[in-house]
C-alpha cells in the first residue's frame, strides 16, 4: 500500500488514530515501521497527510495524523459493465479505482450467468476489502460511485439516458460494427459500455443505442473482459 487508509473521523485534521487489524497486519509484515516514523496516510473519503508512528507492537499500532492534502482528482468517465466472472469484478474495479475513474455502473445482461449475481466474492464486505486495497494501492481516498443493477431494460430505458446527459461522449463496444473509437475531438466526459463475454445480445444492444450510445469496434482480436476493460480506459483517459 502506498497510503494508510483511516476511517472516517470527525476531530478536524489533527488526530491520533489506532489502525484497522488489515492495516496493522500489513505494518508488522511489510513497513515494520519504528516508533516516531511517519507514514503516508488518508482518510476514506477525505484528505491526505501523514502519520507520526506513536505506537507499534503485536497487538496495535497508534498514529498521531495531520491531514491536509486533498487526494487526486477523478476522471470524469463512466464505465458501464456487464457482469462478468466475479473474481473478475475485483480486478476490473480495482484497476478503474487505479486510473481515477469516477463512477461504475454494474449491470446485468442475457449472457450474464445468473449464480454470478450470488457470488461472495460481491459481498459488500468482499467488495469494500477491494475498493480499500485499491484506493491505498492509488494513493487516493475517495472510492468511485459504484451501482449495482441486477435489471438490464430499466437501466438501459430509466438510467441510462440520464448517464448520457451527463456524458455526452457515449460508447458501446461492439464487434459487429466498423467504426472505431476516436477520442481526439471529444471532451473529457466519456462513458463506456462493455458486454459480456460473447457480447451484449442484438436486443439489449438496440436498447443501449436508444438511450443514446454509440458502436464502436474495439478490434479484430477477441479480447477478455478485463484486457478490453482495460485497454479501453487507456484511451479514454486524458
Amino acid at each position: 500500500m502506498n497510503i494508510v487508509l483511516l476511517e472516517p473521523n470527525a476531530l478536524g485534521d489533527h488526530f491520533q488514530a489506532q489502525l484497522s487489524e488489515r492495516a496493522h497486519k500489513h505494518c508488522i509484515e511489510v513497513i515494520k515501521p519504528e516508533v516516531g516514523s511517519q507514514l503516508n496516510v488518508g482518510v476514506y473519503g477525505g484528505k491526505l497527510g501523514v502519520g507520526k508512528v506513536l505506537e507499534h507492537s503485536k497487538t496495535r499500532t497508534v498514529l498521531d495524523v495531520e491531514i491536509s492534502e486533498l487526494p487526486p482528482r477523478k476522471e470524469t468517465l463512466c464505465l458501464v459493465l456487464a457482469l462478468p466472472r466475479p473474481k473478475m469484478v475485483r480486478r476490473i474495479l480495482s484497476a478503474s479505482i487505479e486510473l481515477g475513474v469516477e463512477t461504475v455502473h454494474i449491470i446485468n445482461s442475457y449472457r450474464v450467468e445468473k449464480s454470478y449475481w450470488q457470488s461472495p466474492y460481491l459481498k459488500p464486505d468482499a467488495i469494500e476489502t477491494t475498493i480499500h486495497a485499491a484506493l491505498e494501492q492509488a494513493g487516493d481516498t475517495v472510492p468511485p460511485s459504484l451501482h449495482w443493477h441486477k435489471g438490464f431494460k430499466p437501466f438501459a430505458e430509466d438510467h441510462l439516458p440520464n448517464l448520457v446527459r451527463s456524458y455526452p461522449n457515449a460508447w458501446l463496444g461492439d464487434h459487429r460494427v466498423h467504426s472505431r473509437l476516436d477520442v481526439s475531438a471529444c471532451d473529457s466526459h466519456r462513458l463506456i459500455a462493455i458486454g459480456p463475454e460473447g457480447g451484449f445480445i442484438p436486443y439489449e444492444v438496440g436498447l443501449l443505442q436508444q438511450a443514446g450510445l454509440t458502436p464502436i469496434n474495439l478490434g479484430v482480436r477477441i479480447m477478455r473482459v478485463e484486457t478490453a476493460v482495460s485497454a479501453l480506459l487507456g484511451k479514454l483517459i486524458t
